[in-house]
């Protein structure tokens, strides 16, 4: 098993307060969209977390407007 420091960044499970800072946006609305399972997320027993690499993915799918070809 991996130690925590050992994980790669893109794997690794992040507060509420640490997507808020990612996304620049509030860590209430962060919780807002997880109760609404808008946010992928991870449930370890009353806490929640979110993994790096799947917000990151879900803000690609999310993401509106001309692309670069």
């Amino acid at each position: 098993m991996e130690s925590r420091d050992e994980q790669p960044p893109e794997d690794r499970l992040l507060t509420a307060d640490e997507v808020a800072a990612f996304m620049r946006v509030t860590r209430s609305w962060v919780y807002a969209e997880t109760r609404r399972d808008g946010l992928p997320h991870v449930r370890l027993g009353r806490y929640v977390r979110y993994r790096r690499s799947a917000i990151e993915r879900w803000l690609e799918v999310g993401e509106r407007g001309p692309r670069a070809r």
